[in-house]
């Protein structure tokens, strides 16, 4: 998978219901590489309304501040990526 294939996706959750489109991507610096030469792991996709203002850098000096709830879906809830259809569909947030 590239990271192309996740910007500007539409994330779904299983019923089909919209949760916004990828703005952004976290991820983290691994300290070792993977055997397949990764150095860095997604941890997270951005979306909503501060996706869009820390893509466009209105919003980088808040990057450590509180979110609001649904602003960064945590890789771990990702079942599928489809590239071709441009869609991302993830799992429910825990209650």
């Amino acid at each position: 998978m590239l990271l192309s294939d996740l910007m500007a996706a539409q994330v779904v959750d299983e019923d089909g219901k919209s949760l916004g489109h990828v703005h952004d991507v976290r991820a983290r610096l691994l300290q070792r590489r993977t055997p397949d030469g990764a150095q860095f792991r997604i941890i997270g996709l951005v979306v909503g309304g501060r996706g869009v203002r820390e893509r466009l850098r209105l919003d980088a000096a808040g990057v450590h501040a509180p979110r609001a709830s649904g602003d960064v879906i945590e890789w771990e809830r990702v079942l599928e990526v489809d590239a071709a259809a441009g869609q991302v569909t993830v799992r429910p947030e825990p209650s």
